[in-house]
């Protein structure tokens, strides 16, 4: 009893007394580190596959997971229905977008024929344009042309003619012929104009010595209710007796030395 007692005692006791084995562990053994952590090193980044997993990569991969499975334990039957059909629906994805490629190329080159057609047709348009305007310019040599001014044309034959617009004015009339020099050559009287529009041939005047061929001024007047004389609009008229081009566009020429564009012509006249 005394030696259990005793045994215990000295078990407590020893086993409170300092252990001499860790009195003489080296100092700082067991303790924390102290200072600074030191970062980790960087962690190497794993390699992408910058495109994707494609159709081959996804089936290879499969067939390989196949091979590779446990035979006493082999895929689930629904896991494999679910794999399949993801192939499936990557399948088809891959299909829908390369026919919207296809497709928005096709659009592309069906708008690029449409702005190719749309100029064409211009440029056609504008060459029948022309074309008309050159055959209707072509077509109007021989006649006489009409333009707003005071100038008369006298041909090689003594033919002319005098467009007037006298509004509302009526009654007898005069006419001043002057040379390209401005001298007065003759003055004529008529006896009556009417209202309006009209043209005078050169022709009927009484005109002694007739006209000589070449270019005159003109100057018409109206006595209404037998007050004084009052001028009336004129016209520049002429015989068209050629056509020319000048940067594609027909130019008229009346007489000898009066050229204009067809555009500039108010009445042609037989």
């Amino acid at each position: 009893m005394i030696s259990a007692v005793r045994n215990s005692y000295f078990d407590t006791t020893t086993s409170g007394a300092p252990d001499p084995a860790a009195a003489d562990a080296p100092k700082g053994v067991g303790e924390p580190p102290k200072g600074a952590v030191e970062p980790s090193p960087p962690r190497k980044a794993l390699p992408t596959n910058k495109a994707g997993m494609g159709r081959d990569e996804f089936l290879k991969m499969l067939v390989a997971q196949l091979k590779n499975q446990d035979p006493l334990n082999p895929m689930d039957g629904k896991d494999m229905a679910a794999q399949l059909a993801q192939f499936s629906s990557v399948e088809q994805l891959i299909q829908l977008n390369a026919s919207a490629d296809a497709q928005k190329a096709a659009q592309a080159e069906v708008v690029t024929a449409l702005g190719e057609l749309q100029k064409t047709q211009v440029e056609r348009a504008d060459e029948l344009a022309a074309l008309i305007e050159g055959q209707t310019a072509m077509a109007t040599v021989g006649k006489i042309g009409v333009t707003p001014g005071n100038n008369v044309y006298v041909d090689s034959e003594g033919k002319g003619t005098v467009l007037v617009d006298t509004g509302t004015r009526s009654g007898p009339g005069r006419v001043t012929f002057t040379s390209a020099a401005g001298f007065e050559v003759t003055s004529v009287n008529v006896t009556s104009f009417g209202t309006g529009q009209q043209a005078i041939d050169l022709s009927k005047l009484d005109m002694k010595p007739p006209l000589k061929p070449g270019k005159y001024t003109v100057k018409v007047e109206v006595a209404t209710d037998g007050g004084p004389f009052q001028s009336v609009k004129t016209y520049t008229t002429g015989r068209i007796t050629g056509m020319r081009y000048e940067q594609g566009n027909p130019i008229l020429i009346i007489g000898d030395d009066l050229s204009l564009p067809m555009s500039k012509l108010t009445q042609i006249r037989g």
